[in-house]
């Protein structure tokens, strides 16, 4: 266990994400709640960490990391090894690529190229405008991956590699519940992999604390 980690980022599925991985592996941490577009990542000390003034961003030590794909990464690869924690790490190459194909595919297939977009433009329409045409596009085009991916989704009986959860467990099934929240309808193999990773009581515990405004 560690008591120098610091993570920043409240109310955000992306911290979310790095709240889970640090309840799997058991660690101790400090929270900093700060949200989105409140002027909270605007203060010359967040920015300090973060120059890109978005959330999260964990603190270790003296090493500081942004991004919710590298942080998750990094905690179950650092802490990952000498934890007693039911977690799966990558044990080869083969291993190691399936993890990543998994990874930046709801990374970037999903959230960022597709997801993001709805977010902005059809739930934040007052901040990034309307863009009607581009939303449904992008709408389609998500369902249309997560249709490709979900027979292989349905045969898989617990996580990714078996009956542990991975890394790339947490980045997926946060994303697919992203596409969900965003009006993009999960085929059933999705929907019961989803719930049954929510259903870990480290999600439910990170999701709580995600929500703690009154945190320290």
């Amino acid at each position: 266990m560690s008591d120098g980690i610091i993570l920043w980022g409240a109310i955000s599925l992306r911290a979310l994400r790095v709240h889970w991985a640090l309840q799997e592996l058991g660690l101790t941490y400090q929270f900093r709640p700060i949200q989105s577009r409140t002027g909270e990542t605007l203060t010359a000390e967040y920015s300090g960490h973060n120059p890109k003034q978005k959330i999260p961003t964990l603190q270790d030590g003296d090493f500081t990391l942004t991004e919710s794909p590298a942080i998750v990464n990094y905690l179950f690869n650092n802490y990952g090894p000498n934890s007693d924690a039911d977690i799966h790490l990558p044990q080869n190459a083969v291993e190691q690529a399936r993890a990543d194909e998994w990874s930046y595919f709801a990374m970037m297939e999903l959230d960022a190229h597709s997801l993001y977009l709805i977010r902005r433009h059809k739930f934040l329409p007052e901040i990034y405008g309307e863009a009607p045409v581009a939303v449904a596009s992008a709408a389609e085009y998500c369902l249309k991956q997560i249709n490709a991916v979900a027979p292989a989704i349905a045969d898989i009986k617990d996580y990714i590699f078996g009956s542990k959860i991975s890394a790339a467990d947490i980045l997926l099934a946060t994303t697919l519940d992203f596409a969900e929240r965003y009006e993009v309808e999960l085929p059933p193999s999705c929907r019961a992999y989803r719930d049954r990773a929510f259903a870990r009581p480290a999600f439910l515990a990170a999701k709580q604390r995600n929500e703690d405004l009154d945190a320290n």
